[in-house]
């Protein structure tokens, strides 16, 4: 993985998620994977790689056996050591994990396959270090999704997978792989200040890989029983009000660009009035001289 890729913070146009400074959607995509992979880290020996400033590895700590957490930024791996000391930091490569063969049970890595150039190594490196049966989660971005959603690629990104090349690509090291989507979805919400309690009602819905937003796979070596979905639900979620900002946000990116526009004809039409009249007639361009001239 390139340093630049994680030193940059994702509120500063980089890709290294700061928990308590960037967007809202973004924190909870990432928080959600976190909880999605709690369960099978009970009593485990987990690895979080590409763990950023450590709040995702900090989740595991309590449950698991024993919680280690990898990145190749000395700022991140810093600031992680500052905020969380239950998490043993290591600072190391993902293609080459410094980890002996067979020494961890749960293995995660989520929004980091898709930075790397040796991804097929570091999908070998995981099958690696993880006991007969461990478990690796990994997620990434849905490429076709996404490239109907972007006006260019991701510059942080080496390569992006499609569903199926995504399965296939982690089938090469592990026999058993189910491959979870996973997508921001609209909920409504009842609850109360003196409630202890919330019920979830999930209704029914299919998986749709090919308009997923992202993908999370299961991976193991033994066939794994009674894997669950998750409806992750933000205790800052307030589907309305983001749509709202977003809003505003898209209105003030508007405005921007009407005003730069409005600069372009303003200057286009100073310089055309430096061309005889006749030869902007001939080119068509009268039209666009300034109407006192």
């Amino acid at each position: 993985m390139r340093p630049t890729d994680i030193d940059r913070p994702a509120e500063s146009g980089g890709e290294r998620l700061v928990l308590d400074a960037s967007d809202p959607d973004l924190r909870n995509e990432h928080l959600a994977r976190y909880c999605f992979a709690e369960p099978l880290a009970s009593g485990r020996r987990v690895l979080d790689v590409g763990c950023g400033e450590g709040y995702g590895a900090a989740r595991f700590v309590g449950e698991s056996a024993a919680v280690y957490a990898l990145d190749n930024s000395e700022l991140a791996i810093s600031r992680a050591r500052a905020n969380f000391p239950g998490v043993v930091l290591v600072r190391g490569d993902c293609v080459s994990l410094p980890f002996a063969d067979a020494s961890l049970d749960l293995v995660t890595a989520f929004e980091v396959i898709e930075h790397l150039h040796g991804r097929e190594d570091f999908i070998s490196e995981a099958a690696r270090v993880l006991d007969t049966a461990g478990v690796f989660v990994v997620s990434t971005p849905n490429r076709d999704y996404y490239r109907t959603t972007r006006d260019e690629p991701n510059p942080f990104h080496v390569h992006e997978f499609a569903y199926e090349e995504f399965h296939a690509a982690l089938m090469t090291a592990f026999p058993h792989c189910t491959v979870f989507v996973e997508n921001h979805v609209g909920a409504v919400s009842i609850s109360s200040p003196s409630a202890g309690k919330t019920a979830a009602h999930v209704e029914a819905r299919e998986a749709d890989p090919a308009s997923a937003h992202f993908f999370v796979a299961v991976c193991s070596m033994s066939p794994l029983n009674d894997l669950q979905g998750l409806a992750f639900v933000p205790s800052d979620g307030n589907l309305l009000r983001e749509r709202e900002l977003h809003i505003a946000k898209l209105r003030g990116w508007v405005a921007a660009s009407e005003s730069r526009h409005e600069q372009v004809e303003r200057k286009m039409s100073q310089e055309l009035s430096r061309l005889p009249y006749r030869l902007l007639r001939h080119l068509r361009l009268a039209p666009r001289l300034p109407r006192k001239w």
